[in-house]
């Protein structure tokens, strides 16, 4: 589809639409293409392309955030009113729970919680921290062996690449871990042991290279990589086209039918081309809306 199909989509979806030019309205930030698809099976011994200099711009960023949703109510007025009827502040723009969690443990707590219910996935991490992890308060140690004890994910340092790394297994699985994200943990955990990936490097990335790095390795999927760009990065410009709800509300908000195979990457590429650089920013609007609509599949 062309930019004009594009143009006829946000019509559709709501008139007029006015789309500003960011670069004289607001501090346009630095922009990069849209996060391209990646195998899962990509394998690479290339070492990850950091852009030397670059500073990549973040929801995090002083501004970044009001700037925003100032462009995207005015490049899209229909979503400029769920926007104004959401109460609850964009997380994105949020400081972590754990402002110091690095990347490494962002990704093995991904890993943790995929397909996993959030009570569940939660009482799996808090069992691994309690055999793995370091109590920040050593005095609470006596709780450790209290099953009813009142310690809480917040009470512990997780272990460092080495540690995980070098853990067994078998032992891994009994704290509720099955046998694959057992592997999985390993997997991400030697990225970083070896070097192979950091902090430093992943924070010096476009977006795209995050991409390659990250799915490169077994148990990271494309989804993961987004929502890790999106909520750990906090990179104002990512567009999760596997995720199920996102692509549910973007047909509903834009008009178009919802199939089992439809819409493709590629047509929801095109139908966000109006909220760039800002899809992170529309994506978390779309999940609340997500939460609004009932669809058939077709």
């Amino acid at each position: 589809m062309t930019s004009r199909r594009s143009a006829r989509l946000l019509a559709k979806a709501a008139s007029p639409i006015l789309t500003p030019k960011a670069s004289k309205v607001l501090k346009k930030p630095v922009t990069k293409k849209p996060a391209v698809r990646v195998a899962a099976a990509v394998t690479s011994t290339k070492a990850p392309a950091i852009d030397a200099g670059v500073t990549y711009a973040t929801l995090a960023d002083p501004g970044m955030m009001e700037a925003a949703i100032l462009y995207l109510k005015s490049a899209d007025p229909k979503l400029g009113q769920i926007i104004d009827q959401t109460t609850d502040e964009c997380s994105m723009s949020l400081t972590r729970d754990d402002n110091n969690e690095t990347s490494f443990v962002s990704l093995c707590k991904s890993v943790i919680f995929q397909q996993l219910a959030g009570n569940a996935a939660r009482a799996i991490l808090l069992r691994f921290l309690k055999r793995y992890g370091t109590l920040t308060d050593t005095s609470k140690a006596p709780l450790l062996t209290d099953d009813s004890s009142e310690l809480q994910l917040t009470d512990f340092e997780f272990p460092t690449a080495q540690q995980v790394a070098a853990m067994d297994v078998e032992e891994m699985k009994a704290v509720g871990l099955g046998q694959r994200k057992a592997e999985y943990l390993q997997a991400v955990a030697e990225q970083f042991n070896s070097g192979a990936l950091s902090e430093k490097m992943l924070l010096g990335m476009s977006d795209e290279n995050v991409s390659r790095a990250l799915v490169s390795i077994r148990g990271i999927g494309q989804w993961t990589c987004d929502m890790f760009l999106m909520f750990h990065l906090k990179r104002p410009n990512i567009l999760p086209t596997g995720d199920l709800a996102v692509r549910k509300a973007m047909c509903h908000h834009f008009k178009v039918p919802f199939g089992k195979k439809t819409p493709t990457h590629e047509q929801m590429v095109e139908m966000a081309q109006a909220w760039e650089p800002y899809r992170s920013v529309a994506t978390w609007y779309m999940w609340r809306l997500a939460g609004t609509i009932t669809q058939k599949t077709t």
